[in-house]
């Protein structure tokens, strides 16, 4: 018996980590962004580099294009693909991706790349949140207020973590 899995789409959720993983829960989409980021812009080299089937690789280009996170560009008689601001974006995404990965799921030699700021030499520090007074915040710190596009549903369960622990789901 075959079964097929009908992919769940979170593109109506009223969260924004879930909209989210619409877009970036397909780790072959993040490793594609990747290579962008490296300096990959052709169809043959993101194949060859990420050892991925032509036909995969061509729909998650063709997504990521709808996405708005890739551009595809005829330059002379080939193509190029390019990241959009929206794409560029997901550096910090990628970078605490790859910061994770060193520090809690390491290779036993170290890590494959050390990032540095290209200008200086110097090494990046850990992606860390700071608030708008540039003051860091641990997970401790951190808190949850309804934003304007919360619905009733959000505004119940934010209501509800409150209740529950208010010195951890917001003022």
């Amino acid at each position: 018996e075959t079964f097929t899995v009908e992919r769940v789409t979170f593109e109506d959720r009223n969260c924004s980590i879930a909209r989210s993983v619409d877009v970036l829960g397909d780790w072959w989409n993040l490793m594609i962004v990747r290579e962008l980021f490296w300096g990959t812009n052709k169809f043959d080299d993101f194949q060859r580099s990420l050892e991925i089937s032509k036909g995969i690789l061509s729909k998650r280009l063709k997504s990521l294009q709808e996405y708005g996170i890739v551009v595809k560009n005829a330059v002379g008689a080939g193509t190029e693909y390019a990241l959009t601001d929206k794409g560029r974006a997901l550096h910090v995404i990628i970078i605490a991706m790859l910061q994770w990965g060193d520090e809690w799921n390491p290779l036993p030699e170290g890590p494959p790349v050390l990032l540095v700021n290209r200008r200086t030499g110097a090494s990046l520090a850990p992606v860390q949140l700071r608030d708008v007074d540039d003051q860091p915040v641990a997970l401790n710190d951190l808190g949850l207020l309804p934003g304007p596009g919360a619905d009733a549903t959000t505004c119940a369960r934010l209501s509800q973590l409150r209740q529950a622990s208010p010195t951890k789901a917001g003022s």
